[in-house]
């Protein structure tokens, strides 16, 4: 405890003499300069007159000067309760308070914020009555209760109202024709630690050594995360202390999460409102098949080849389309037909397209019979609409087609 104090003043002392020791003009300058250094930071000078400077100085939670440097409003150290409410605010996070006030006496509060044990600082000691800063200050001959009263100005409550015209300010009603003028103060403590957080997460050790080996395309067991679409934002220009302290030790920065609304990307598979056949499958995504379809159908050719050639453009069109019920089947949670919004969808697409009827599609055929031969007869029609000039195919290739369709469903046990 002790260690700490005394290293704070040392540097202090040597802070002092800096410049002043390249200034001087002989030894006897220096000694003396010395000797006056050595008795305004003996902890006996420098802590009455810490003391005193302190009034200069305020710790808040909500700073003003957020707004604008030169605001000036009443001190502000908002008592607020915790709460599960998933929120990320005052109360559910604890977070330092800052500090604002004459720039001269930031060291009073630097010397306040020293740490006396792992969870005591300066500070919290005088208000706890530390026995081991007591024992310190009184072995100096100086009076512990002065001291302690003096330095716990700086956490006084400002019994003022006080705000300023430089504070972004809002009108929030409170009834009819009734307003309260809110104020806006920054939680400076809460945006901080957002800070800290957000640079552990990107920038900490273990990080930077992910993101080496991933240079090098090599394996990391943990990984590491990263937050995109951050923006930086800065107060108080080329002078961040001119705000507070928390501002000064952030750089004047801070970082704002995206607020934009989600991108949707568009789905890829469609649900059926009343209709698979109309709302699901698009005839220009089978144009070239239907194509390739016709232009065999055109040669005046009866063979193997070609008769192998039309089998198979006509076997893609059909898995296809049963890829595509299949895709509903996985994408979409079992029992979404039962919903109002598809009570207008055919009671055998149901039966095809929800997982839910699972059991009724393993112990009843019949529903396949039927699908077979409505698949059998959109791919034909869609022929028909595609090609101007296609042939009019009638019962006898519906037939065809929907065997195919049935066999194709019995083979693959995904389909059922």
């Amino acid at each position: 405890m002790i260690e700490s104090i005394q290293t704070f003043l040392n540097e202090r002392k040597e802070l002092w003499l800096k410049d002043r020791v390249k200034k001087a003009e002989n030894d006897t300058v220096i000694a003396e300069l010395q000797r006056q250094a050595d008795d305004k930071f003996s902890l006996n000078e420098w802590l009455p007159d810490a003391a005193k400077r302190v009034s200069q100085l305020s710790m808040v939670s909500h700073p003003s000067k957020f707004s604008h440097p030169s605001a000036k409003t009443s001190s502000v150290i908002a008592h607020v309760k915790a709460a599960q409410d998933g929120y990320l605010r005052s109360g559910n996070v604890n977070y330092l308070l800052d500090v604002f006030g004459n720039a001269a006496a930031m060291d009073v509060y630097k010397f306040l914020s020293l740490n006396l044990t792992e969870d005591l600082t300066v500070l919290a000691g005088f208000e706890q009555d530390y026995q081991d800063l007591k024992n310190m200050i009184e072995k100096s001959s100086l009076d512990f209760e002065s001291l302690k009263k003096s330095f716990l100005v700086i956490k006084n409550d400002d019994a003022s109202c006080k705000t300023d015209h430089l504070v972004k300010q809002i009108y929030f009603p409170i009834g009819e024709n009734e307003y309260h003028l809110l104020s806006i103060l920054t939680p400076s403590g809460l945006i901080t630690k957002i800070k800290q957080t957000i640079d552990q997460v990107r920038f900490s050790d273990a990080t930077k050594e992910a993101k080496e080996k991933r240079k090098k395309n090599e394996h990391d067991v943990q990984g590491y995360a990263d937050i995109f679409d951050l923006t930086v934002t800065a107060y108080g220009g080329t002078q961040p202390q001119n705000v507070s302290v928390l501002n000064s030790q952030n750089a004047g920065r801070a970082y704002l999460l995206s607020s934009c609304p989600p991108f949707l990307e568009k789905r890829a598979v469609r649900l059926p409102k009343t209709d698979f056949f109309a709302q699901c499958l698009y005839r220009k995504n089978f144009q070239d098949s239907f194509i390739q379809l016709h232009k065999f159908m055109q040669l005046d050719l009866n063979n193997i080849d070609i008769r192998t050639a039309i089998r198979k453009i006509i076997q893609f069109v059909i898995d296809q389309v049963l890829l595509q019920g299949f895709k509903i089947r996985e994408y979409y949670p079992e029992g979404w037909s039962n919903q109002d919004y598809y009570a207008s969808l055919p009671k055998l697409q149901r039966i095809w397209l929800d997982q839910l009827y699972t059991t009724q599609r393993e112990d009843n055929s019949e529903w396949r019979n039927e699908l077979s031969e409505d698949i059998a007869r959109w791919i034909l029609r869609s022929y028909e609409k595609v090609i101007h000039d296609a042939y009019k195919l009638g019962t006898g290739e519906i037939n065809e087609v929907k065997q195919r369709v049935d066999k194709s469903l019995q083979q693959a046990k995904e389909f059922f």
